[in-house]
């Protein structure tokens, strides 16, 4: 086993923790590094990285991540993340992206998505876990993101694959 649980992802001197984004980004770095056998256990270790989560919390933000427990030979069920496991994305991610959205204008193979304050990261994260064709990549900010289409990108389909729907919802 290579769990080295005194070991700490973050320097003393990167800022704490604030952001939904990046406690799930952090979980999936602990995942990457560690075998972790229970959420007790990931929730242990995010405590350790001074992140201090709800049992359902952690739960809700495994499901969205798409994480799972798998059998491993030597060890009992260990978690997984996406690249080791092929998972969908879940139904909500349209409805998440949706409410998170208050504007999007395009230009050329560009789009750039205002968001509700903080909602920015959630929202690319979700863009990229739907895996849409007509998308290159997504950079994201705290209320703001800039989406990068293929050149053969279809706008309106993109809208419908992002939230399910011909256009965006009204506020």
């Amino acid at each position: 086993m290579y769990n080295n649980s005194s070991k700490r992802i973050l320097d003393a001197k990167e800022e704490p923790l604030t952001s939904q984004e990046a406690r799930r980004r952090l979980i999936v770095t602990i995942l990457k590094n560690e075998k972790i056998h229970s959420q007790e256990e990931l929730q242990q270790r995010l405590k350790q990285e001074g992140k201090d989560v709800t049992q359902a919390t952690l739960s809700r933000d495994l499901k969205f991540l798409g994480i799972a427990r798998v059998p491993d030979r030597k060890e009992g069920y260990v978690y997984t993340i996406k690249e080791e496991v092929n998972t969908t994305p879940e139904p909500y991610l349209h409805d998440d992206i949706a409410r998170g959205i208050v504007d999007i204008q395009f230009s050329a193979n560009l789009a750039v998505v205002h968001t509700k304050l903080g909602h920015g990261h959630s929202v690319a994260f979700a863009i990229d876990r739907l895996e849409i064709p007509e998308v290159l990549g997504t950079l994201g900010g705290e209320d703001t993101l800039l989406v990068i289409f293929r050149e053969d990108a279809d706008k309106p389909t993109f809208i419908k694959r992002l939230t399910g729907e011909d256009t965006l919802p009204t506020r």
